[in-house]
């Protein structure tokens, strides 16, 4: 079994990827745009360095807004459920290969 406080720290993550404007991270959709300079879309995939900023700030880690805190429970049990999914076996019974195995 994982360890709980891992596990939340995980569950935590994950939802700065999915509710970034909670924590004062940047988002998609309110990037500021200046009318004389050319438009370079960031790269919101890997936000891994917005989210070490935001948790070395002087005042501490970000803490999590209460709005979320129900939320988090919903994610906990998606990222189990994805650790339990097998999904080779999924894979392999529902897109059988039509090559033959060695």
């Amino acid at each position: 079994d994982p360890d709980p406080r891992e596990q939340a720290k995980k569950t935590r993550h994950l939802s700065k990827y999915i509710f970034p404007l909670q924590y004062g991270l940047s988002n998609v959709f309110s990037q500021p745009s200046a009318a004389k300079e050319t438009y370079k879309q960031p790269n919101f995939a890997d936000r891994e360095r917005e989210i070490q900023t935001c948790t070395l700030q002087l005042f501490g880690p970000c803490k999590t807004p209460k709005r979320l805190k129900d939320v988090l429970v919903l994610l906990d049990k998606m990222i189990w459920r994805h650790g339990k999914c097998p999904y080779k076996l999924l894979r392999d019974k529902v897109c059988t290969s039509k090559v033959s195995k060695l």
